[in-house]
């Protein structure tokens, strides 16, 4: 039996350059990890079958579910015989845009990797992680990244790093094609000359944080005006930036120092239970033993 953990992800930036015929996006993003983690084992089984069980009881544990995917790829590829028993424990919110069923998909591929000697490169696990989904292949490599085209394109960027950061995730969550579908093509390109990569690269942490931004708030603030408020609350309470991540619904704000930090918590989580402290990783996965 394996044991890992899976990293969340946010946004430092997120603009949309465009739409493919096929009606997916182009975008240009910077993707972070942070050390807000589901655990997951993995533990072969003698019955040819893919089993799923989930602490969060509104997670598909079916064919629906990435963890499922992942495995179910992996076995065809490699004529596997045997299954696959999969326990995950949640802690990243759903549909939140912290990218907890591609960090699941991830280290589901890397834990089956090992658990069956497979001796898949990181060019193959990266290759089955983009049939399940755009944000696996990050989530297997995890740290600081640039993402392009449809998200499979990464370059890696210098380590963003970032102690005091506060996630809150309200009482709605967020489908990412319905976000996209009323994206308007007036919204492209709306942060062109952002210069948050260059900041990065230079290791000017406090200027890239307060260059960080997200096309899609505006798009979420329409049918959820709240979005709006839990960024204000934020900065009301001391947050050196705070942005939305992903396609929503939570919103993360940087701190400068752990009291600020901690009073904002303490503040933040009388009304949004769903408030998690983190900070920033380079680990997109984990395998514990």
């Amino acid at each position: 039996m394996l044991k890992l953990k899976s990293y969340a992800k946010i946004n430092l930036f997120l603009d949309i350059e465009g739409r493919r015929t096929d009606g997916y996006h182009l975008i240009k993003s910077v993707m972070q990890s942070i050390d807000l983690h589901d655990e997951i084992t993995i533990e072969e089984v003698h019955e040819n079958k893919i089993e799923i069980e989930c602490s969060n009881p509104l997670i598909p544990t079916d064919e629906r579910n990435t963890c499922w995917k992942s495995a179910h790829i992996i076995k065809t590829l490699y004529n596997i015989k045997s299954g696959v028993k999969i326990k995950i424990h949640k802690q990243i919110p759903s549909e939140a845009g912290l990218a907890g069923g591609s960090s699941n998909c991830a280290a589901v591929i890397a834990g089956l990797n090992k658990l069956w000697n497979l001796g898949m490169s990181q060019d193959e696990m990266l290759d089955i992680g983009l049939k399940v989904g755009a944000d696996v292949p990050f989530c297997i490599l995890g740290g600081t990244y640039l993402a392009e085209g449809i998200g499979e394109k990464l370059s890696p960027l210098n380590d963003f790093k970032w102690e005091n950061i506060l996630i809150v995730k309200p009482d709605f969550s967020m489908s990412t094609a319905f976000v996209y579908k009323n994206l308007l093509p007036q919204d492209y390109n709306s942060f062109k000359e952002n210069k948050i990569i260059e900041f990065i690269n230079r290791a000017e942490y406090c200027k890239a944080a307060k260059s960080s931004s997200n096309t899609l708030e505006k798009v979420v603030e329409k049918f959820h005006p709240e979005i709006k408020d839990i960024i204000d609350l934020l900065l009301e309470n001391k947050a050196a930036a705070a942005h939305m991540t992903g396609s929503g619904s939570a919103v993360f704000g940087f701190f400068e120092n752990e009291q600020r930090l901690e009073t904002a918590y303490n503040n933040i989580v009388k009304e949004f239970p769903h408030t998690f402290k983190t900070k920033t990783t380079v680990k997109g996965i984990e395998i514990c033993d």
